[in-house]
């Protein structure tokens, strides 16, 4: 009896020890993987709604290190605001809906939407 109860508590032990250690994984990834994935969603989303609220020239700046993280990108493709954020490219985007001529322009520390 006593052989069995040594081998149950062993493998109690190691079942909590693992599911701690997998834990501990899951929440440490867990939390970096979304947040950039948010943070540029967010960003595209802003832009998007500025971009739709403008009148022809207009234009907006976007810093490069903003609370949203470091911007390396922004374009403007096929009605669509693209934004890489802390080396995440933008896949789809986030759409705009506006008829007016909308471009980008980089400078030294942001970028420039224009719409005109």
């Amino acid at each position: 009896m006593r052989k069995r109860g040594a081998i149950l508590k062993m493998v109690i032990i190691h079942i909590l020890l693992v599911g701690f250690v997998f834990a501990v994984f899951l929440f440490a990834t867990a939390d970096k993987i979304n947040a950039r994935g948010v943070r540029q969603q967010v960003l595209e989303k802003q832009v998007a709604l500025l971009i739709d609220s403008a009148v022809p020239g207009m234009e907006f700046a976007i810093s490069k290190v903003n609370l949203n993280g470091v911007v390396h990108k922004v374009e403007i493709k096929g009605g669509a605001v693209l934004i890489s954020v802390e080396g995440l490219s933008s896949i789809k985007g986030y759409p705009y809906f506006t008829p007016y001529d909308v471009g980008v322009r980089e400078e030294e520390d942001k970028f420039v939407v224009m719409v005109g």
